[in-house]
């Protein structure tokens, strides 16, 4: 790639991340809108990205990834790993739900691909709670983490009425969230199979 092209590239990118960060609902975010914030041809998103879709979720997987960053560096000072996990899990669903709609295609994304990214993200967690675990057993207890989460983002009417909560009221859901960390690590204090 050309200097030109990689500055349009770039120049895309962060235009997306600029609506997204002020807010703009990503359903709306059009191509166009896109590519005269950018000061591109509208034809370059789909050149470099191949779609609005994928432009949208590699925007949000790096918005995700610096949130993710940001909690494990603050709290990695003196927590312990269910502390850690905790406020990983806690943090990234404020997020999803702060960035919604934009989250709901990184979500899909990442179901599509069987949740790998966000179970290697909690991996080291799990290692450090779940001491003497098989990596076979450590991937069973991230899904029943992860996958919860990701399928209330994708449907929170549906889980709202199930788990009879308001994903969308920040209380409502760390209490919820809370809940469901408690019951998969109740089984970390026992003894591993071997």
């Amino acid at each position: 790639m050309t200097s030109d092209e990689i500055n349009a590239r770039e120049k895309i990118f962060q235009a997306t991340l600029e609506l997204i960060d002020a807010g703009e609902n990503a359903e709306r975010i059009t191509t166009r809108q896109i590519a005269a914030k950018a000061g591109v041809n509208p034809a370059l998103v789909n050149y470099y990205y191949q779609s609005k879709e994928n432009l949208l979720s590699q925007v949000v997987g790096m918005m995700m990834g610096d949130i993710i960053s940001q909690v494990l560096q603050k709290s990695s000072m003196n927590n312990d790993a269910k502390t850690r996990l905790r406020s990983i899990l806690l943090t990234t669903a404020d997020a999803a739900f702060k960035y919604y709609n934009v989250c709901k295609i990184a979500i899909s994304a990442e179901l599509k691909q069987g949740c790998k990214n966000s179970c290697e993200m909690i991996m080291p967690l799990l290692k450090e709670i779940f001491e003497g675990y098989s990596e076979s057993d450590l991937n069973i207890i991230a899904l029943q983490l992860l996958l919860p989460f990701h399928h209330i983002v994708l449907d929170p009417e549906l889980y709202n009425r199930y788990l009879k909560t308001d994903v969308f009221n920040e209380q409502q859901r760390r209490e919820k969230i809370n809940q469901m960390i408690d019951c998969v690590l109740a089984g970390s204090g026992k003894e591993a199979e071997q």
